[in-house]
């Protein structure tokens, strides 16, 4: 199986997955009324993916060793198997990533964790999975728990779950877009 359908698998079950949890154990999460999308949640969007993009640029110019291995190691993973990729397949697992993990960890956990702990102990331990989940390197695992602390932050503060996932995807498209416009540093 290629990897673009391997992704589309992974990335898209992850929401199926979150919705038949909340179906099979009547967790009456309702994801959908948690999601809309306005004028104010477009500027919400806006402004919140902008400071990602900038920690982004901000983090390939520190010279970390632990950062350029992270970013060795996704642009290899990108020219093996993304590279050769469309835009819009490129678009579709961005937006795959976006709807799967956020209704995972930010619906799935984070909200259903919500009835049993406090609100900010839920997103500390959504948080948590999802750094874990991204065991690259332990410095990613970092990066993504801060991410998602941010991602977690965001759908407290709004109540709108559709802003994280459109973070989300717009964040991984616009990585997957730079990664493959700009040349691999050594």
């Amino acid at each position: 199986m290629s990897f673009f359908w391997q992704a589309v698998l992974v990335e898209g079950g992850l929401a199926v997955v979150a919705i038949l949890v909340d179906l099979i154990f009547g967790l009456g999460l309702y994801y959908w009324e948690h999601c809309w999308c306005d004028g104010e949640t477009l500027y919400h969007i806006a402004c919140a993916v902008l400071p990602l993009i900038a920690v982004y640029f901000v983090l390939q110019a520190v010279p970390i060793a632990s950062l350029r291995r992270i970013d060795r190691l996704v642009r290899d993973v990108f020219q093996q198997h993304m590279a050769p990729l469309s835009l819009w397949q490129l678009a579709l697992i961005a937006a795959l990533a976006g709807i799967g993990e956020e209704l995972f960890f930010r619906g799935l956990l984070q909200m259903g964790l919500c009835t049993f702990v406090d609100v900010w102990l839920a997103v500390l331990i959504a948080s948590l999975v999802f750094g874990l989940a991204h065991s690259i390197t332990p410095t990613y695992v970092l990066l993504a728990f801060v991410i998602s602390l941010y991602l977690g932050f965001l759908f407290v503060y709004t109540g709108n779950l559709f802003i994280p996932i459109a973070i989300h995807a717009l964040y991984d498209f616009f990585v997957f877009m730079f990664i493959r416009l700009t040349p691999h540093k050594n």
